[in-house]
Order: C-alpha cells, then structure tokens, then sequence
C-alpha cells in the first residue's frame, strides 16, 4: 500500500514498485501458532508481566561482512518486570516470502529458553534480565536485481536492507505499540559509514516503537551524503556514488518536494527526513530510468539502474511515497485496508501530482502528461470497474490491473471532485474533506473507512457526495473527469491516443541484438523492419508520440529505421495548458 502501521509503501507500475508488509493469518492455517501465543499471554499474566510505563532499551549492532556476504546482527534487550518475551520479523515482505528462512544461527544467551513459532521466538528468562541475540543474514544474494530489492545484501562495497526483510524487534504480543530506547552502532570497515531511518553516522540513537525499527531502511558503504535544510525542514541523502546526477541537485530536489508538501498541508511538526539511493540491475542508456521506491518511517528508499539521470518519474515516485506521511501515517485506515486502497492510494496519486505543480516545482506542461497518462491506463484498464472487494482480494493475484484500479480511480476521483464541491460552493474544494480526515487522524483513533468517509464527505461537501460516492466508489462506475476539472490553467479536450506497440518483442530482441517477434502490420514492420535485423544501436521510449529509432545492420552497412510506437487508437479526455489550446 502505502503506510500501514508505520508508513511502509511501494507501487508497481512501469515506474514504480508497491510492496507489502504482513498478510494476516488465514483463519486455521495457523491454528497452533495461535495456541502458543494465547499461551504466552497466560503466562506474561501469571509472571506477572505487565510493563511499566519506562522504556525499555534496546541495542543492535549491525556488522557486514563484504568477504562473505553476510550480515551479523546482534541486539540486547534490556526488559523490566517480566520473565517472558517475544522477538519477531516479519512474516514477509514484498519479494521476500519467508523473512525468518533468511536468519542464520540465532542463538540466545541470558535466557532460559527460546523456541521458535514461525517468525517468532518465545524467550523465558530471569525477570528483568538484559537478554542477548545474535543471528547472520544471507540472502544467498550477490547483488541487488530487480527480483530482489527488498532481499538484505552485502555486497564488497555495501550492505542494504529494509527492517521488514531482516531486522528481529521485540514483539508484545498484543499488538500495542511500545516506546523503546534504542541505539544502533554499526561496526564497518574504514572506508565505509552508515544511515538508517531514524540517524546517519556509525552511532546513532533515538526512542521508536517496534514498528517504526521494521519499517526503516538500513545502509552502509562508501556513502556519499548531503543534508539539505529548507523552510525549518531537513532533508539527508545518502547514496552510493552510481548515477548520473549531482547529489547537491537531488537533495534539493527532495527538500523543495517535502517543503512544498508541508506548506500544502499545513505541516509544522514534520520530522527530519532521510532518502537513500542504491543502484540495482544493469545501466541504463542516458536518458533512460528504470526505478522503485518504498516509503518507509521518516524516509524513502529509492532504488535506481545506475546511471540514472533525475527526471520527473522519480520526483513523481518520491512525491507520493512522501505523501503518505499524511495519507497513510497520520490517517491510517481500518483493516482489510485495501478496501479503502482507493482513498489512500489514489488520493495519495492526486495530491502529489497536484502539488508539484501548484508549489511552482513542475510546469502545466508536466503535470498534465502525468494527469494524461492516468487517464489512459484508466480506460486501457480491464479491470476497471473491479470493486473495492474485488482489490481487497485480488490486489496481488492482479497487480497490473485490479491493483492498479485502485491508483487510477481514486486520482480521477480527485480531479472530479475538487471540481464538483467548488460548483458547490465550497471554496477550497476537495481539500475540505481531505485535511479535516486527516486532523481526525491525528489522535490515533479515527480510522478510515467506506463508511466514514461518505458521511464526512456529505457533511462537508454537500448532499450531492453521496449519489457520486455510491456510484463510483461501491458500484464502480466509470468516473466521468468534467472537462473543465484543472480550469484556468489546463484545458480538457477530447483527442486521439494511441496504445503504445512498439511492433516487436523488445527485451528478447535486445537481449540477442536481433529483431525478433516482429508483429505483421505494425508500424516498425511498415517502416522497414524485417525479422531478424541484427540491431546495431536503438532509441526506445514508452511513448507513442516520440520515435522510435533503431540502427540495423544489413549487408555491411549500418541504416536508421524510425518509427511511431503505435497500436490501437481511441478518443478520449486530455489535458493541456490553456495557453496551447485555442
């Protein structure tokens, strides 16, 4: 999603990535494990376990071996008034199906006993002891891939990892958060230093819950860093040094985007923000991107081919993941959450495009190819008219259709809504319902939901909410965008577009430098292109308007082909800067 429990996000799209912290436990699958934990809460009773309202202190110290391509984790964990505790990871996380099959030799000292219940270890131990854990990460992985970026790896020259794929915190059992005094110290060679989450440096402290420990990033290398300060806010990025940008420009760039979101919102008691970068796969040509990112607890972690050049996809993927600090953290929503992936997903989408135009950062031009673009693999989509049980089901199953419905209508639904509650009367739109929920949000009790939302949506807005919200939101009617939605500065008009068919199977035929599955009747086939065609260099975009252009060689000699990528045409609502439409 986007932040459950304590902000943890990714989207999946041709840009961007989504991944997802625990599934809950199917009723039954995991009946024993249920009896274990109903006995462990008897036995914290009779121990009389309840914890007191000090913090508890917990130290890690995280050691990467380059030559072995491991990490060693160690932690003690000072308790108070009890004699039984509970360490967990994740069940899994994104791509890593099974966190705890990653931990290698977990060992325990200071204890009674410790025996293991799936991704959880039940620790008997003298009341009050400072209890001691080790354990090893291998991922059996060299490098990271796209397969694989939220697998820990060590490399010769870095470690990374996310806490939901490696990290084991303490666990009470009953689902409340716990405040813990928490230190980390990372033990690194010389070269190297580290930043996580919540500090940069080889010692770094700070008082977090167990669920803010999970849901950080972790890195350490030979970083180069850079800590921008802007409008009272603080903005750290580290990276390794494998891309094609200056990191003074992308740490102002992340400071402009986080200043312009808190203005926006209002936002005076956000929290310093770290972003890291780390490269993954093979390099990309100039001006190509391919990348991923997850909003995490106070930060972000992006993930880019190196060479990467900045561009408006990554402040796209940063803007939203950024957003849920407010759609997602702050207003939190009821389980199953992606009942109401349409709200927190979609309007995260709507806000953070919006805002890197109305703060000056993107031109109408920009904004409106990103509003375009949504709009089309809106009404490309087949699953558009899936219902919000439908992708609170088949999220995963459908990830590039039902999943990513729940982006598209909600962002339509912005666009149609601001629109609508201004005709209405309402001065400041959409934004009314928005920023009220999520001062409700603010005090941890309120929750999202279907339910809640259309009322506060009809007291605030006007009765006309309710008809809209049952149409669109519970019966999934195809959200109709007014063409005057984004008026005076952009203009809607019906025009032509076109699918983007680039006529050819691309990956295999840049994988064997040949053209290979050439489709009779495309526009590379009219142009020019024969099956075959050994491939001497190539300019692709995803684009259809832009051309593509490949260099064949045939007979010793090198020829240029160029061509539109284009397949299916069909007309449909577009946006444009008013200046350019007459």
């Amino acid at each position: 999603m986007s932040l459950r429990h304590a902000w943890s996000v990714n989207r999946t799209s041709p840009l961007a990535m989504h991944a997802h912290a625990d599934a809950p436990d199917s009723p039954g699958r995991h009946h024993r494990r249920s009896i274990l934990l109903g006995t462990l809460v008897l036995l914290l009773a009779i121990s009389g376990a309840a914890v007191g309202h000090a913090d508890e202190v917990l130290n890690y110290v995280l050691r990467p071996q380059p030559a072995d391509r491991e990490l060693e984790v160690e932690l003690t964990w000072q308790t108070r008034g009890r004699n039984t505790s509970i360490l967990s990871v994740s069940r899994r996380w994104g791509q890593v199906r099974d966190v705890a099959g990653l931990l290698r030799d977990v060992s325990f000292s200071q204890v009674h006993s410790a025996q293991r219940d799936q991704n959880r270890w039940l620790i008997r131990h003298p009341r009050g002891a400072t209890i001691t854990c080790r354990y090893r990460v291998d991922s059996d992985r060299q490098k990271l891939d796209w397969d694989g970026t939220h697998y820990p790896v060590t490399t010769a020259t870095f470690f990374h990892g996310l806490g939901n794929a490696f990290l084991l915190v303490p666990d009470h059992g009953d689902g409340a958060a716990r405040r813990l005094q928490v230190t980390l110290r990372w033990e690194l060679p010389e070269e190297w230093t580290g930043v996580c989450s919540w500090g940069t440096g080889r010692h770094v402290g700070a008082r977090l819950d167990p669920a803010d420990l999970r849901h950080s990033v972790y890195l350490a290398g030979r970083l180069i860093t850079k800590t921008v300060q802007r409008d009272g806010h603080s903005v750290t990025v580290a990276a390794l040094d494998r891309f094609d940008f200056e990191l003074d420009d992308f740490a102002q760039m992340a400071a402009a985007i986080v200043a312009g979101q808190c203005a926006f919102m209002g936002e005076t008691q956000f929290p310093p923000f770290v972003v890291t970068a780390v490269p993954v796969g093979e390099a990309v040509k100039a001006g190509d991107s391919r990348l991923s990112g997850a909003g995490l607890y106070q930060s972000f972690a992006l993930f880019m081919a190196p060479n990467s050049t900045l561009t408006d996809a990554i402040e796209h993927l940063f803007a939203h993941e950024l957003f849920h600090y407010w759609n997602g953290r702050l207003l939190g929503a009821e389980q199953p959450e992606r009942l109401v992936y349409w709200f927190v997903e979609g309007f995260t989408d709507y806000y953070s495009l919006r805002i890197l135009h109305e703060s000056g950062h993107w031109t109408a031009a920009q904004y409106a190819k990103w509003v375009n673009r949504h709009l089309q693999e809106y009404h490309r989509n087949p699953a558009q008219h899936a219902r919000n049980e439908d992708i609170e089901k088949n999220y995963w199953s459908e990830r590039e259709t039902v999943g990513e419905v729940a982006y598209q209508r909600g962002h339509l639904l912005g666009l149609r809504w601001h629109r609508l509650a201004r005709e209405h009367g309402v001065s400041t739109g959409l934004d009314r319902l928005f920023k009220t929920l999520v001062e409700r949000g603010r005090g941890g009790t309120f929750k999202l939901s279907n339910s809640r939302i259309r009322q506060a949506g009809c007291e605030l807005l006007g009765d006309w909410f309710a008809d809209d919200f049952d149409r669109f939101v519970l019966e999934a009617e195809t959200v109709d965008v007014p063409k005057n939605a984004l008026e005076p500065e952009l203009a809607g008009h019906i025009t032509a577009v076109y699918e983007h068919e680039l006529g050819f199977e691309r990956d295999r035929s840049l994988k064997e430098r040949r053209v290979r599955g050439l489709r009779r009747g495309s526009h590379a086939e009219k142009a020019g292109l024969r099956e075959g065609d050994e491939l001497a260099g190539w300019s692709l975009y995803g684009d259809p308007n832009r051309k593509a252009e490949l260099k064949i060689m045939r007979a010793g000699r090198i020829m240029t082909i160029s061509f539109y990528p284009r397949g299916a045409r069909e007309d449909m609502l577009q946006f444009e800067p008013a200046s350019e439409h007459p």
